[in-house]
């Protein structure tokens, strides 16, 4: 694409056919693209097995072992209550 002016429309291109030649883009014919082939995949993905925290990390540290302990039982507490509630609520529907 030397001259800018010589750039062809998308009309000027139609009015030609299905056939467009690469020198009609301005651009060299000499010009190859290479398409890589969607329905062949050549990636490979390696699956590792995800790192879990060993009983090491909570014998290392009994603070932070009651802490996610306390969490827990926070949670349990509140989970029973409200299942108590849902029971008690079907119990009145009937």
């Amino acid at each position: 694409m030397d001259d800018e002016t010589e750039i062809p429309v998308l009309t000027d291109l139609i009015e030609k056919g299905i056939e467009i030649s690469m020198s009609e883009l301005g651009l060299d014919d000499d010009l190859h693209i290479e398409v890589e082939d969607p329905a062949i995949d050549s990636s490979e993905i390696e699956i590792t097995q995800p790192e879990v925290p060993s009983a090491e990390l909570f014998a290392d540290n009994p603070a932070f072992e009651q802490k996610v302990r306390r969490i827990l039982d926070d949670h349990m507490e509140v989970a029973w209550q409200e299942i108590r509630l849902a029971i008690q609520e079907e119990f009145e529907k009937r």
